[in-house]
């Protein structure tokens, strides 16, 4: 339980991996099930997202405020929900590198999912470092493509059962 109130204020302090950077070797891979990612709609919002995440770990929110709808909503890892102007102090984020990232274009709407690999903690020094699967919503406004709603959810490791060892047979 604290481990999720933990993560809703990480969550609740900035919205989301929507200013965040990673490693300067780390590099956004698009690998959906299907194939590469080849439309340039789809690649722009794969950069876009990557600018997004960059500017988290800066803590550069004018990045955010450049791309965020007037409507924005987060819904955070501890099921909250936050809209755009919220306010706190964010997470330190040191990393946050993404993998698996698709783009599904439907009109002027595009879902973008992936999973992030998250290095960080909380002011309070409590590490909130692991992988999350994230979900950001764009809209295409007046010609440009805005972020209008983003979800993260914890990735929760399965408890690992122990495994019954032989005994020897007399």
């Amino acid at each position: 339980m604290r481990r999720i109130v933990l993560l809703a204020a990480f969550t609740a302090a900035i919205p989301l991996f929507v200013y965040g950077q990673t490693d300067p070797g780390a590099q956004t891979k698009p690998v959906p099930a299907a194939g590469q990612q080849s439309g340039a709609v789809e690649q722009a919002l794969i950069k876009l997202d990557r600018e997004l995440m960059d500017a988290a770990v800066s803590k550069d929110k004018a990045v955010f405020e450049r791309v965020a709808s007037a409507h924005y909503v987060f819904v955070n890892p501890g099921g909250g929900v936050q809209e755009r102007g919220a306010s706190g102090d964010g997470p330190n984020l040191e990393s946050i590198q993404t993998e698996n990232v698709m783009v599904r274009v439907d009109g002027d709407t595009a879902v973008l999912t992936g999973k992030a690999m998250v290095k960080g903690k909380f002011p309070n020094g409590t590490d909130i470092s692991g992988p999350y699967t994230y979900m950001r919503v764009f809209a295409k406004q007046k010609g440009q493509w805005r972020v209008a709603a983003a979800s993260v959810v914890p990735i929760m490791q399965a408890p690992q059962t122990p495994t019954a060892t032989p005994s020897p047979t007399p």
